[in-house]
């Protein structure tokens, strides 16, 4: 009983911590109110299989897309990667590596589906902003996906992975090691599936993409540096290697591990524990069981 007492009074001071906006970080998207809860049909982590635009076509880039009911992430990691052997941290990689790394797309925000229309509102996104609009028209069959673009004219078969249906939370990090986390984290969760996302105190100045944006700025190594420091990581909590990061926007956080089996706790409704208190998440989406 005791234990409860004390689990309530910490839930109730964890409450109070996320209501509150947390740092300089970018502001959430424009939106009159909550979109509803998307369709049960899009509920779990995609991943792309072909990519057609008028002018090219991709079929080995490594494309990934979790949704809960109401938030989504996405990594997009181009083909051809150069070699990070021997790559531990972001300030170790040449021009080269750094310049691949730029190439990359990610980002994560709230879904709203209109009948066969579904619109994606970034809230953190690995590229800049570059005043266009995310919207796709969809046709779901079973686990298969394909959107066609209705301002951009492209094509996307999606397959729904194995194991990524069953249940799905959005956590958004309010407290880490003591204090306030210095950048905007969120964890999502579909079935076996995993996206963990850190994002940027401040948000990138519009440009057409980041590569343009560092070639007409020409930042310091130290900006390029803090401008690509951004984790958008895909892996599965469970399985032989739970919680097991398999791709990554940092290349040198793969094969490595975000958590354990069981150590993100639920506490009440809004507020789940990982660890002694090591971290605490706000709980914006959960349809699990009591851990993850």
């Amino acid at each position: 009983m005791t234990l409860l007492r004390n689990n309530l009074a910490l839930a109730d001071a964890l409450r109070d911590l996320s209501r509150r906006r947390i740092g300089p970080f970018p502001d959430p998207p424009e939106i009159a109110a909550m979109p509803a809860p998307v369709p049960g049909s899009y509920l779990g982590a995609w991943r792309r299989r072909l990519l057609e635009t008028p002018v090219s076509r991709d079929e080995r880039s490594h494309v990934f897309w979790l949704q809960t009911p109401h938030w989504h992430a996405d990594l997009r990691i181009p083909d051809g990667r150069p070699d990070f052997s021997g790559i531990s941290r972001i300030s170790q990689c040449d021009d080269a590596q750094l310049a691949w790394l730029a190439r990359q797309q990610g980002f994560y925000g709230l879904t709203q589906v209109d009948g066969d229309i579904c619109t994606w509102h970034r809230q953190m996104d690995f590229q800049p902003a570059n005043g266009s609009r995310d919207i796709g028209r969809m046709a779901l069959d079973g686990d298969r996906l394909t959107e066609t673009g209705v301002e951009v004219d492209y094509l996307e078969k999606w397959e729904r992975l194995p194991h990524s249906r069953g249940g799905t939370a959005a956590l958004e990090l309010v407290w880490e090691a003591g204090r306030q986390p210095a950048r905007p984290t969120w964890l999502l969760v579909a079935g076996d599936c995993f996206m963990y996302l850190r994002g940027r105190t401040h948000p990138l100045p519009r440009a057409t993409d980041l590569s343009r944006l560092i070639a007409r700025t020409q930042p310091t190594r130290a900006q390029i540096l803090d401008w690509l420091d951004v984790e958008i990581s895909f892996g599965y909590r469970k399985g032989p290697s739970p919680w097991r990061i398999e791709y990554s926007t940092l290349p040198f956080r793969e094969a490595t591990y975000f958590s354990r089996p069981g150590a993100i706790q639920r506490l009440g409704y809004q507020i789940a524990v990982e660890g002694r208190n090591e971290r605490r998440w706000k709980i914006l989406d959960w349809s699990l069981g009591i851990s993850l």
